[in-house]
């Protein structure tokens, strides 16, 4: 005789950016292991690859999970993350004024934690005629980013769906001559497409605690997913 089915039950959340409201289940046994595993290691990347398949697995709405941008990624997970293994997260907080270096356990309501700023268009005119459409850089924007300035060109380049003007949209271009047209831009136009990645929206929670140790009280804000990994 075989075992009996477990049944599994369904939640839905809304994506901040588009307001769309999409049905998922919590994480099975077999993908909570990948996760661990890759937790374990360290990369940040095989942490970002693992949350991801676990998301196109767990998502059961139509959507293309791969598209998401990253502050929706980082909700959904923690909305998966919740009804899985369970609400509360404990993390080790410390001060960061270097008087004292004691850690302490604080325990998170991942049902406290927003996305925070606000969610723009993406249009951007870089002159009082010609503007820009941008969208928001999903995880493989991040899979492939380094640390170095090149590669932020090539993310914000990535970035721009279209260019338009009063009479005509633009979105039939090469790699290379949108490239050349990005250079083509002053300081001042090219700040206001920064300014967009900079002041993109993201997941915040701010937590206030008393230091088991010295008696203090603190405060810190806690961003990205990273942080809920500890």
């Amino acid at each position: 005789m075989g075992l009996p089915s477990l049944a599994t039950p369904t939640f839905t959340t809304v994506v901040p950016s588009t307001g769309q409201e999409i049905q998922y289940r919590p994480f099975l046994v077999k993908e909570e292991k990948v996760l661990l595993m890759a937790i374990e290691g360290g990369e940040q990347n095989e942490i970002a690859r693992a949350t991801e398949n676990i998301i196109k697995s767990c998502v059961l709405t139509d959507i293309d999970t791969s598209k998401l941008a990253t502050f929706d990624f980082e909700h959904v997970f923690l909305q998966l993350r919740g009804k899985s293994v369970g609400e509360i997260v404990e993390l080790k907080v410390g001060h960061t004024d270097g008087e004292c270096d004691h850690k302490t356990p604080v325990a998170v309501n991942l049902e406290d934690i927003k996305v925070t700023g606000e969610i723009k268009d993406g249009k951007i005119m870089v002159t009082d005629d010609i503007g820009v459409k941008m969208r928001y850089p999903n995880m493989s924007d991040v899979y492939h980013m380094e640390n170095t300035n090149e590669s932020l060109f090539k993310l914000i380049n990535s970035c721009i769906e279209y260019v338009f003007d009063q009479d005509n949209v633009y979105n039939e271009f090469s790699e290379k001559e949108l490239e050349e047209w990005v250079n083509g831009l002053n300081q001042n136009q090219f700040q206001k497409i920064g300014e967009f990645f900079e002041n993109m929206p993201k997941l915040t929670h701010d937590i206030e605690w008393t230091c088991e140790k010295c008696a203090k009280t603190d405060k810190i804000t806690v961003e990205g997913l990273q942080s809920f990994f500890t």
